[in-house]
């Protein structure tokens, strides 16, 4: 790797650090545990899916995709956990977009293992060139992430972060967007399939009003059960109508 490229890389992880100290405050712990601007690091295309495993599996120190959690403060009252590195120079050159254009933010105010292992998902998702994850998309999780008995999430769905108003920020390497993912069930998810292209926003907007905002929290209830949701859905579906959208 060039001395320019090594440079640009290192830039654009100062930009990050700097961007997400401003966002979120002073960091309590990362994963893995060793968090500094990389000195020799080799950025290049991913072409194969061994190559891809290799950077997303156990150890994700191998290419500098860290999760860094962010405890209460305040500034936001729940733990933030936000990827570090999908949007490094792949490329190794400053393109209109940093690498992989994104990193992911999870809220919850009950951190686990569950957490780690969710995003952890995600990052091989987006490294393996299996989709994208952007505001508007939902996904479905097909694997356990607790021990039988315990909570569950059926999918999650991505949307715009709080705190992050501008949405778009700039690396030297590029732009990139940070975005919200939040856990929903299962019902809630045949919701976000039916209402379609605004089911994504009808179900944050949902959650926003019944005071969970993004936050992810695995042993709520569904809100698909409660009383009052049919009128809340209606409300929203003819709040949609007067724009004049078509909500399934």
């Amino acid at each position: 790797m060039t001395e320019d490229a090594n440079n640009l890389l290192r830039r654009a992880w100062h930009d990050r650090d700097r961007l997400y100290h401003e966002l979120f405050g002073p960091h309590k712990y990362t994963l893995p545990k060793l968090y500094e601007a990389p000195l020799d690091a080799e950025t290049r295309e991913l072409t194969s899916v061994a190559e891809i495993a290799a950077i997303s599996g156990k150890s994700l120190s191998e290419k500098d995709i860290h999760i860094v959690a962010y405890e209460p403060n305040e500034i936001h009252p729940y733990w933030i956990f936000a990827s570090s590195g999908l949007s490094n120079p792949w490329f190794g050159q400053s393109e209109d977009v940093s690498g992989f254009g994104c990193e992911l933010v999870l809220k919850t105010k009950t951190p686990g293992r569950w957490v780690l292992k969710l995003m952890r998902r995600l990052l091989y998702y987006i490294l393996s060139y299996s989709g994208t994850l952007s505001p508007g998309v939902m996904l479905g999780i097909d694997a356990p992430l607790f021990s039988e008995g315990k909570g569950e999430i059926g999918a999650i769905l991505v949307w715009y972060l709080d705190e992050a108003p501008d949405t778009i920020y700039e690396l030297a390497s590029g732009r990139f967007g940070i975005f919200s993912v939040i856990g929903i069930t299962g019902d809630e998810a045949q919701f976000v399939e039916q209402v379609d292209q605004y089911g994504c926003w009808c179900m944050q907007q949902i959650l926003q009003d019944a005071g969970y905002l993004q936050c992810t929290e695995p042993q709520r209830e569904s809100l698909m059960k409660q009383e009052e949701i049919a009128a809340r859905i209606k409300s929203m579906k003819n709040y949609l109508a007067n724009f004049g959208f078509s909500p399934g």
